[in-house]
Order: structure tokens, then C-alpha cells, then sequence
């Protein structure tokens, strides 16, 4: 071929084929590009959603109450959307635009969960007769009655049922942690109804004088404390003034139905208070003292002992006693569960149909059928039959398998129906689905108070559409103790200016318990967030808000384990079952040790108080 023959071919042939390709991986380079950027606003908005339900949580004494949580959840939706207009701001999307393209929004809760999403829910009743009145009676097979719009919808729990027999027909309300609610009729009929935290009765004795051992751990009474601004209605007036100037005070502190109580050692002399009784609780940082009926309650609860009377309470036994009740009521509650209710019930049965549908739902990916999750190889009886196998505080056993299971295939079904409503209500050409989510993502969701978002059908180029979903644990709130919320440090000393030099440690961290220091205490890590305390002043005619900060514990954070991550070793079964941490040295041999006593005390102990003191709407059943 002559080579003026070959530059024609380069001519026609080559080169618009090579600016074709050009153009294409151009194009394919900003569609990656920005399916990229839309990932990394997704997933900041639902961290600034998250953060907007912490700080109106950590700040809200009423966090737990229905109202509260559902104003709390409003609000973090809202900033979800004002953050996502604004990281998408350049491309001209409103917020009423991307409420087209979120088809649910999940927040996970202690004991349930809600969706915010697409649903009908309104129901418009016009004068149709012109009578001036409007009309009672109207057909809802009439759509144009039935409006879409978008909200809150109803509380779910996670909840299984369970039949065996013609006789044997339990709920079994789930939680993030152990603590079940179980409704129903028993194998021999009985109405049953009772809730509490399911543990192994063999890794718990209690002797005949009441003393109990839980993991090798005694529970004893702890001398609990905090810093805190309080603030002080003087007598005579309506204005409010903080307590000791607006500086931090440490204050020594009891649960008792689970409510903080305040032991006042030296009481502000225009305090409002009964007969100078130096108990108080807080109510929006305002000092309630107690009567005298109401401290001698508190004083026979704290010295177990029926003639104790408030003048017998001081700073050296004002002891809480929550983790002892924590295993105390455990215990008889486990063995309620595990000899009583599901003891020689076999053939055991779910009839919950989205557990069932969940197990049998698979997706096709990449030419393979897979299921949505894994943990379906356990027998159901062996659920509730706990042992050494089975603790229900060990994240691998088989009850905390089922229990994530109950709870993936109800947040499954309820999701899929939403965003198949939002289909229907959108008609926009584009499917909206749930997508396949990963197993680590569901392990978050399941074992923490959760937001997550879906974003789907925006156009990112080549005829292709953005979708995708976030995950963001919420690990610090009032809501919820996780196995890993507890921090621990030395016991404080109530001497601000030496105690804000302390260093507190995450309790799986190497070092600390290389150190296993002997008066560790362990408390939430919601504690070490910054607290604000606000009240209004009149100056002059003009009202002034006055607002003090503080942290109800102090120190700074290890740099080996709060800071980085990197001696973040032990496992929470290591702590809570005193198991031996495996670590393979440099040189490829296996070395084995277990965590230090006092880590574990601090541990096992805090852990178990701050669970026993969370709000549960069906703690009623327990008071039995």
C-alpha cells in the first residue's frame, strides 16, 4: 500500500476512532469523577445529620421521651438536606429537588427504628356540595383524597415470633444489646409478660448473703461522681444564678430509678431547698432538693437497710448500686427464660414473615446469586438455649446472630416497601431499589444507633444514574451503651486543677492495661463531651442569656487508643470474658495474654451500671 494510501486510512479510519475513544474515557473519567464527589457529600451530610441528633441529645435531658426523640430526629433531617444542597449546590439542586432522589432516610434506636420517607398519610376533605361546610363522607378509593408526602413514619420494633405447638406462641422484642421483651402464652398456657437483660447464669453466682460475682468480678457499691453546673432559683426571686460562681463542681452521685441523685456536701445558702437536705436531682440544671420522705426512700434503696433514714447517708457509703441490680435482676430473669419459658419447647418455629422472606431473599450480582447475609447457619431452637457456647454478652453468640438477623430482616422488608412506595409516588422512569448493603455495614447498624441515607436517579453523565447509601454510627448518645462506650481513668478527686491533668484511656488499649492501675472507674464516653448550661438574666429591663461550658469528666485522651488506634487490641468478649488476646510478634510467633484485673473490673462494672440506667420504654414488665 502506497503511503499516501495509508495516511487516508490514518485520516478517515484512525483518527476519529482514536477521538471517539478519547472522548468516551473523557467522559467515563467524569462520570467516575463525579459518582466520586456525590459519595463524599452523601456520606458528610449524614455525619452532620449524625451530629445533629448528638448535640441535641447530649444536650436534652429528655432525649429518651417519644416527642423529644421524634423533635431530635426532625431536626437531623433537616440538616441532612441542608447539608447535602449545599455540597451539591454547584450542580442546582434545591432541597426540595433532592426529596426526589432520597428515598429513605433510617435511624436505628435502642429498640426500633424509624423511616423517613415517601408515604400517604393525608387525607383532604373539601365542600364538595357547596354548602359551605365540609364533607364528612367521602370514598377513599377517590386518589385524589390520598396525598403523598414526605415524614416520620410510625415506630418499629424489632420484633420475632415464635410458636411451637398449638400452646407455645412468643413475641420476643429485640434490642441493640441483650435486654428482650417476651409477650405471649407459654407451653402450658400462661399469659406471659416480662422483659430484662438475657445473660449465662453460669458466669454469675450469688451467694447466700446476697454477694454477687459476675465474670470473676465482685460487683460491689461504687462511689460514682461528676462535674456539673448547677444553677440556683434564689429564695424570694424568679432569677436563676449558677452555683460556685459558674465554675464546674464535683459532685458525687447515685442512680436510683434511673434518675441521677446529687449528694450537696456544702449546699448554697439561697438555695431553695427542704429542711437543708442535701440531696438534689436536676431538672434542665436546676437544683431540685429532696423532702424528707423522698431522701429517706433514697437513703434505705442506697443502705439496703428498711430503718435507714437521710442522716445516715454521707459521702463515704452515698455508693450506687446499678451494676449490682444489673446482674442481680439478670440473673433471675435468665433463668425465668432459660428453665421456665423456653425450657423443653423443640421444633421451635418463626412466623414472623419478614424474617422468613428475609432468609430466602438473594440478589444476582456480577452473574452470582447471593444471599443478603450470611448468618443463617444456626438451629433456631438453640436460640435461647443458653451456655458456655451461648452468652448472650458475647457478640459471637448464637442469640446475638439471631438477634442481628431479626433486626436486618425487619429493616429490610420495611425499607424495601418504602422504596417501592417512593417508586410509585416519583414515576419518574427511573427504578428506585434497596441496594445490596455489606455485612459490615449491617454489623453497624445492628449493634449502634445508626443513620443512614439512599440517594438514587441523579444523572452523573453517559445515561447513567447516581446511587448509592451511607452508614454513620452514632457512638456517643444518651440512647444507647454499647460494648464500646465505656472509657476508663482514675478515679477523680473532686480537685478540678489536678484532675484536668488526668489521661483517659479507651479500656481495649494495651497500655492501660500493661498499667492496671488499681482505682480505675469506668464511665460512658457521652460524659466526656462538652455539656452547656444556659439561663436568662434580667439586666437593666433587657433579658441577657448567659451560657457556661464545661465537661462533667475531665483529662485528655490517650494518644495510643482516643487519639490513634493503634494499641486498640483487646476485644470486648477479651474484657467481659477475661478470653486471652492472641498477637503474632514480628518474628511469626503467637503470644498470648489476658487483659489486666483492674481494666476488666472498671469494665465489666460500668458497663453493666450505664446498661441497667438506660431508658426502656418496657422496663414496666420487669417489675415482677
Amino acid at each position: 500500500m502506497k503511503l499516501q494510501q495509508l495516511g487516508v486510512v490514518f485520516i478517515i479510519i484512525v483518527i476519529p476512532i482514536a477521538l471517539v475513544l478519547s472522548e468516551y474515557l473523557s467522559n467515563n473519567m467524569k462520570v467516575l469523577d463525579k459518582e466520586a464527589s456525590y459519595n463524599n457529600i452523601l456520606l458528610n451530610s449524614t455525619y452532620d445529620a449524625v451530629r445533629a441528633f448528638q448535640m441535641n441529645t447530649i444536650n436534652n435531658g429528655y432525649s429518651t421521651i417519644n416527642d423529644s426523640k421524634i423533635r431530635d430526629i426532625s431536626a437531623s433531617v433537616n440538616s441532612f438536606y441542608n447539608s447535602l444542597a449545599s455540597g451539591l449546590g454547584s450542580s442546582g439542586y434545591s432541597i426540595q429537588d433532592l426529596q426526589g432522589y432520597i428515598p429513605a432516610i433510617l435511624f436505628t434506636m435502642y429498640d426500633g427504628y424509624y423511616l423517613y420517607g415517601d408515604y400517604q398519610n393525608i387525607v383532604t376533605i373539601e365542600d364538595n356540595d357547596g354548602d359551605g361546610s365540609l364533607d364528612q363522607n367521602y370514598s377513599t378509593s377517590n386518589s385524589n383524597e390520598l396525598k403523598s408526602t414526605n415524614g416520620i413514619k410510625p415506630y418499629i420494633y424489632y420484633t420475632c415470633e415464635y410458636k411451637s405447638g398449638n400452646d407455645f406462641d412468643i413475641i420476643v422484642n429485640y434490642t441493640l444489646d441483650n435486654y428482650i421483651t417476651v409477650m405471649g402464652t407459654d407451653k402450658n398456657g400462661n399469659s406471659v409478660n416480662r422483659s430484662g437483660y438475657l445473660i449465662n447464669p453460669s458466669t454469675v453466682t450469688k451467694d447466700g448473703r446476697g454477694n454477687i460475682v459476675a465474670h470473676g468480678i465482685n460487683i460491689l457499691p461504687e462511689t460514682l461522681g461528676e462535674y456539673a453546673i448547677v444553677l440556683d432559683s434564689l429564695e424570694g426571686s424568679s432569677n436563676l444564678n449558677p452555683a460556685n460562681g459558674g465554675n464546674p463542681t464535683y459532685y458525687q452521685y447515685v442512680y436510683y430509678n434511673h434518675q441521677k441523685y446529687y449528694l450537696d456536701t456544702n449546699p448554697e445558702t439561697n438555695a431553695v431547698s427542704y429542711e437543708r437536705i442535701n440531696f438534689f436531682r436536676l431538672s434542665n440544671n436546676l437544683r431540685t432538693y429532696l423532702n424528707a420522705n423522698e431522701a429517706n426512700e433514697l437513703a434505705r434503696y442506697i443502705l439496703q437497710n428498711n430503718n435507714a433514714t437521710y442522716e445516715n447517708l454521707n459521702a463515704s457509703n452515698f455508693q450506687d448500686r446499678s451494676a449490682y441490680k444489673y446482674y442481680d435482676e439478670a440473673l433471675t430473669f435468665s433463668n425465668y427464660i432459660i428453665n421456665d419459658l423456653f425450657n423443653n419447647v423443640n421444633n421451635l418455629q418463626v412466623v414472623t414473615d419478614s424474617y422468613n422472606n428475609q432468609l430466602n431473599y438473594t440478589k444476582t450480582i456480577n452473574g452470582s446469586t447471593v444471599p443478603i447475609h450470611a448468618r443463617t447457619g444456626y438451629n433456631i431452637d438453640d436460640v435461647f438455649k443458653i451456655n458456655g457456647n451461648n452468652d448472650p454478652e458475647a457478640e459471637d453468640s448464637v442469640f446475638n446472630e439471631h438477634r442481628m438477623d431479626v433486626i436486618i430482616s425487619s429493616i429490610e422488608s420495611n425499607l424495601m416497601s418504602i422504596i417501592a412506595n417512593f417508586n410509585i409516588h416519583q414515576n419518574s422512569g427511573y427504578e428506585f431499589a434497596l441496594p445490596v448493603m455489606t455485612e459490615e455495614d449491617w454489623y453497624k447498624i445492628t449493634n449502634n444507633i445508626t443513620v443512614v441515607t439512599f440517594m438514587q436517579g441523579l444523572p452523573i453523565g453517559n445515561y447513567k444514574y447516581y446511587s448509592n447509601y451511607a452508614v454513620v454510627a452514632n457512638t456517643k448518645n444518651k440512647e444507647f451503651v454499647s460494648r464500646d462506650a465505656i472509657i476508663v481513668r482514675e478515679q477523680e478527686s473532686g480537685n478540678r486543677s489536678n484532675d484536668i491533668n488526668g489521661t483517659y484511656h479507651n479500656p481495649r488499649c494495651v497500655t492501660v492495661n500493661d498499667e492496671n492501675v488499681s482505682n480505675l472507674m469506668g464511665y460512658n464516653n457521652v460524659d466526656y463531651e462538652q455539656q452547656t448550661v444556659s439561663y436568662d438574666i434580667n439586666n437593666v429591663g433587657k433579658t441577657e442569656t448567659k451560657t457556661f461550658y464545661y465537661y462533667p469528666h475531665t483529662g485528655s485522651g490517650a494518644y495510643e487508643c482516643v487519639i490513634g488506634k493503634e494499641e486498640m487490641k483487646f476485644s470486648s468478649d477479651n474484657l467481659m470474658l477475661n478470653s486471652q488476646l492472641e498477637t503474632i510478634g514480628s518474628d511469626g510467633n503467637v503470644s498470648l495474654r489476658y487483659p489486666g484485673n483492674n481494666v476488666r473490673r472498671a469494665y465489666v462494672t460500668a458497663l453493666a451500671r450505664e446498661k441497667y440506667n438506660q431508658y426502656k420504654i418496657s422496663d414496666y414488665f420487669n417489675k415482677y
